[in-house]
């Protein structure tokens, strides 16, 4: 069951090799680079969503995504001027959302808050609305996924958030996570691997109780 829907997510938002530099976001960062206050915040709605996704499916906490996507713009607005435009912007912003979990990650020992089915949380639930009522059990394996999730190393997790969750691609993981094209395959495979095994673990208690 598991394999089955590792292999089935696809995010409406997979690209196809790692994008081509937007001419519009460009001027967007030129633009901030001039000190717009207005085009950052443009890119910060671009991008807001996505990062707070990122944060809450590697750390299985609503708050502190929120936290971990307003530190990466924090980041990103301190470090603008220094942007290579010739980069894409997005690849430097995940990477530095996913190296604030990873920070984040050991010096808490891996430790989750609310925490994975995997396809049950492709999209985490909007953070100011709490489950009630008929969404209790989609909840609940969402905190069961999670719980497993946290399980994971961080570079195992990273790349399993970001490929199957995120629904990335493997060139523009290897571009994020700073590793080349074949580390970042060994270590999806090795973490689906993980996941599947922690995740069947679970399945005998959970059909005691």
């Amino acid at each position: 069951m598991v394999t089955t829907c590792l292999q089935r997510i696809e995010s409406p938002q997979t690209q196809r090799g790692i994008r081509r530099v937007d001419r519009e976001e460009t001027a967007l960062i030129r633009a901030c680079q001039n000190g717009s206050e207005e085009a950052f915040r443009e890119l910060v709605e671009r991008y807001q969503r996505r990062t707070y996704w990122i944060a809450y499916n590697m750390l299985g906490n609503y708050d502190l995504a929120s936290d971990i996507s307003q530190e990466a713009f924090l980041r990103v607005y301190k470090a603008i001027n220094r942007f290579d435009l010739e980069r894409n912007f997005y690849t430097w912003l995940y990477q530095i959302v996913t190296n604030l979990c990873i920070d984040h990650m050991r010096k808490e020992g891996g430790a989750g808050g609310r925490s994975a089915r995997l396809d049950d949380v492709a999209e985490p639930p909007d953070p100011d609305v709490r489950p009630s009522g008929s969404r209790l059990e989609s909840e609940e394996v969402r905190e069961q996924v999670h719980e497993v999730l946290q399980a994971l190393a961080p570079n195992y997790r990273t790349v399993l958030v970001l490929r199957d969750l995120q629904g990335m691609t493997c060139e523009e993981i290897a571009e994020i996570v700073q590793a080349n094209n074949a580390t970042v395959r060994w270590r999806l495979h090795m973490a689906r691997k993980m996941f599947k095994d922690a995740w069947e673990a679970r399945q005998p208690a959970a059909e005691e109780d």
